[in-house]
């Protein structure tokens, strides 16, 4: 294994550098994040709809500062800074913390998190671990009494308390008075109260395990009892000296962290245990707890074919089943579902049964009262509930590379709610205010993302300041649909683009499940025009199983093999656009990926080297049994109950059978997709006579967030595949 490993480095780790775009230009890159940093991020309304109150860093920073932007006059200040809060305490940030940002996806540091209360009046910021209330009429910042490293603080909805997890355990903080209170006991290494377990974070976009009553007297919480999941530890190979960090990970197969549900007075007292059948739905997918709406659950079984909506009764911790809904498939999760209607009008819904994503109202009781949003819409997310009743969501209404803006009363047909100027590249929306205002997010072609307060009719009314750099160019990406499944790709030119000239082809794929991939086709990206102008055509194809937006049985068709309908899309879609495309060189083919796409990159390099001359793969999974539970039994079952479908799946298994020139590239501080799956895919390589390259980064997670990583890593993609396909010929 160690010689597999020195061979990669050796050959391959250090290609030409790329030389024909200003040598500027990649650490540019790397040190805006992609030219990201500057832009607001997380804007939230305060209530009267006065000021808008978000976090910002500088345009080449990566630390997070809090602004807030009068609605009136535009006029912006500085509210909070990390340096200001911590003046010269270091900001070290414990693992658990570490571990917390990785699964919620935020590189950035300074304060990573804030909360307004629901009156406005204070405002909660978490830096480093440290906590900080502030008055927002006075001005007056305290740093609140509470340990170090103590994580998830938030307000209660009175405003007037504090709960946060410190040491596995559930605390709640008064701030009038300044003392804390313990609610929970029990807590071990392996066992927390309050905390959502790892599958929960990084594969059912559930970060809370926690959950306030509307009046403020009770919290639900969750217990996650890891002690008989596997555990797996991470050591930086650079630095022997430093103790490995556990983890508990549980993969395909194997035992998942045992979860239930308490609830508890906020003043302290005994717990009561919510019931129901664990050993049949062992999966706590979601809490709601809304005002005029009763505690409820969504708990599913672990095969994800089956899924029950609970009512709880917090007094006796009975439960009833409101309905149930089953796939034969699997069933998506959506953050719509279980999102109360005021006045008691009952609940949202999201379903695929009718073979798309569609929205519809439920009583309180289960039954079905009407749609909300129909099959047509093609409906993707959530943007709120106005405080009169008022859905407002994004649906892709027959485009899934696009999305609208839509209201509607349940029931009724909904509206398209028109925004100014051209249709947006990318969009994102948030009804704020009880329903008086929107936060919309949007791009459009050759234009960075630019977020705005936005009336109920569409108009503008404020916009937050960015001071984001503006990149050197955008690609304009070609987008249309190919071939006989109509599958939807696009393309990016060399700005000297010649007709006639042959040019290599780089394709980018992602190519799994859970991603809206088919929206970011239309994303003008300075990295793609960057590459495209090396001499390669950037190709992205969308294949099966990749997204919900292009129907049930188009992401159903995985069902039991991750690798063969996906990879005969990919040859398919690339044939087909070469046909309308004859400057596509198809001998000279390239494939890279990250994470699932690096999964894909190495696949296509493995089983199709007739088509792909050469491939970069990033933080590869290559055996599905030592991927988590719940993503990887959502599509392949139980190892035990069809290992057919794993070894179908497995790249391992490949091995032996010749390759196009591979280069793998995985950090060994990831905690997602472990190195061990490059590990074992070099190992197997190199054992049977056909060794590929690999690059470990030193203490590197699954996001490669450092500016110098970052910038060598696309020199070094640049170059294997220009050593690989060579230049465009005439």
């Amino acid at each position: 294994m160690t010689t597999a490993l020195l061979l990669g480095i050796v050959l391959l780790a250090a290609p030409p550098p790329a030389t024909s775009a200003p040598p500027s230009f990649l650490r540019e890159l790397a040190e805006t994040r992609s030219y990201r940093s500057g832009f607001p991020a997380r804007p939230t309304v305060v209530k009267g709809g006065d000021e808008v109150i978000f976090l910002r860093s500088g345009p080449r920073s990566g630390v997070m500062s809090l602004f807030a932007t009068e609605v009136a006059t535009g006029k912006t200040r500085e509210l909070l800074t990390a340096e200001a809060l911590l003046a010269s305490e270091p900001g070290e940030l414990s693992e658990a913390e570490k571990a917390r940002l990785e699964r919620q996806r935020i590189t950035a540091r300074g304060i990573t998190h804030f909360e307004v209360s629901r009156d406005g009046r204070t405002l909660l910021a978490s830096i480093a671990g440290r906590i900080f209330a502030v008055d927002r009429s006075s001005g007056e910042k305290r740093r609140l009494a509470v340990p170090q490293g103590s994580l998830d603080p938030r307000l209660s909805p009175d405003g007037k308390s504090v709960a946060y997890v410190s040491g596995g355990e559930l605390h709640v903080l008064d701030l009038a008075t300044g003392t804390a209170r313990i609610l929970t006991q029990g807590a071990t290494e392996w066992k927390t109260h309050g905390l959502a377990e790892f599958v929960a974070q990084e594969e059912m976009d559930r970060s809370e395990g926690y959950w306030w009553s509307p009046d403020s007297s009770r919290i639900a919480f969750e217990e996650a009892d890891d002690t008989g999941v596997e555990k797996l530890s991470i050591q930086d190979p650079a630095r022997p000296e430093k103790a490995p960090v556990r983890f508990a990970y549980p993969r395909a197969g194997k035992e998942n962290t045992r979860v239930r549900l308490g609830v508890v007075p906020a003043a302290g007292g005994a717990t009561t245990w919510i019931e129901w059948d664990r050993e049949r739905y062992p999966y706590l997918a979601k809490v709601r707890w809304e005002k005029e709406n009763p505690l409820l659950l969504l708990v599913m079984d672990r095969a994800q074919q089956e899924e029950a909506v609970l009512r709880a009764d917090p007094e006796t911790g009975r439960t009833t089943v409101l309905l149930v809904e089953k796939d034969a498939a699997w069933l998506n999760l959506n953050e719509a579902s279980l999102r109360a209607l005021p006045g008691g009008a009952g609940f949202l819904w999201y379903t695929e049964r009718n073979g798309g994503s569609e929205l519809e109202l439920r009583a309180l009781d289960g039954t079905r009262r009407g749609d909300v949003a129909p099959l047509a819409s093609g409906f993707t997310s959530l943007s709120g509930v106005s405080d009169d009743g008022e859905v407002w969501f994004l649906g892709t209404a027959g485009d899934p590379t696009r999305d609208r803006l839509h209201r509607v009363r349940p029931g009724g047909v909904p509206t398209e709610v028109v925004l100014p100027g051209p249709a947006p590249t990318g969009l994102s929306a948030r009804l704020a205010d009880g329903g008086r205002s929107l936060l919309v997010t949007l791009s459009r072609p050759g234009e960075g993302p630019r977020t705005a307060v936005v009336a109920p009719d569409g108009k503008e009314r404020a916009v937050l300041p960015s001071v984001a750099l503006e990149p050197p160019f955008r690609s304009s990406p070609e987008v249309r649909t190919v071939g006989a499944r109509g599958l939807w790709t696009s393309l990016v030119r060399p700005r000297d683009f010649r007709p006639g000239v042959k040019y290599p082809v780089i394709v980018e794929v992602y190519g799994g499940p859970t991603r809206l991939s088919p929206l970011r086709l239309r994303a003008g990206s300075p990295l793609a025009q960057w590459k495209a102008d090396q001499g390669f055509l950037i190709v992205k194809i969308v294949n099966r199983g990749e997204t919900g937006r292009l129907g049930r049985t188009f992401e159903r068709a995985i069902r039991g093999d991750l690798a063969g309908p996906a990879l005969e899309d990919q040859v398919e879609g690339l044939r087909a656009l070469a046909a309308l495309v004859p400057e596509m060189d198809l001998t000279r083919v390239g494939i890279t990926g990250w994470s699932f796409g690096g999964t894909m990159a190495a696949l296509a390099a493995l089983r199709r080297p007739d088509v792909y001359r050469a491939a970069v793969a990033g933080a590869p999974v290559t055996e599905w049994r030592d991927y988590d539970t719940f993503y990887t039994e959502r599509y392949l079952g139980l190892p035990g109950e069809d290992p057919a479908a794993y070894d179908r799946s497995s790249l391992v298994k490949l091995a032996g059978k010749g390759h196009a020139p591979l280069l793998l590239v995985h950090g060994t501080a990831d905690d997602n997709v472990y190195l061990l799956h490059s590990l074992k895919l070099a190992d197997a390589l190199f054992r049977l006579g056909d060794p590929a390259g690999f690059v470990p980064l030193a203490n590197v997670t699954h996001l490669a967030s450092d500016p110098a990583t970052s910038e060598r890593l696309e020199e070094m993609q640049v170059g294997f595949f220009r050593q690989h396909l060579g230049a465009p010929r005439p």
